[in-house]
């Protein structure tokens, strides 16, 4: 579980990561000037945007990567002397 917190939670911080590091740059390029670039001038609400569009393009590409084949007929999980059986998607 924490495993894909952390996995979905980078993804999400990836916008932020990059406009910091772009951020760095324009502020070494800026020094001495009046309008250096800071945090507070930030477009946070369309970072926030970019960083749910990675989490969200993530989970539907995964969707359609994973999975079983399709087809095949589903058989429920039953017990059989007292031993749980999974249930299954026979071809």
């Amino acid at each position: 579980m924490i495993a894909k917190f952390l996995r979905y939670g980078l993804l999400f911080l990836l916008p932020f990561v990059v406009y910091g590091v772009w951020l760095a740059i324009a502020r070494r390029r800026a020094r001495g000037h009046e309008n250096e670039p800071g945090w507070k001038d930030a477009p946070l609400m369309w970072l926030s945007v970019a960083g749910v569009a990675l989490v969200l393009g993530s989970l539907f590409a995964l969707g359609l990567m994973q999975g079983q084949e399709k087809g095949g007929t589903y058989v429920p999980s039953r017990i059989i002397d007292g031993v749980l059986i999974p249930g299954e998607i026979r071809p």
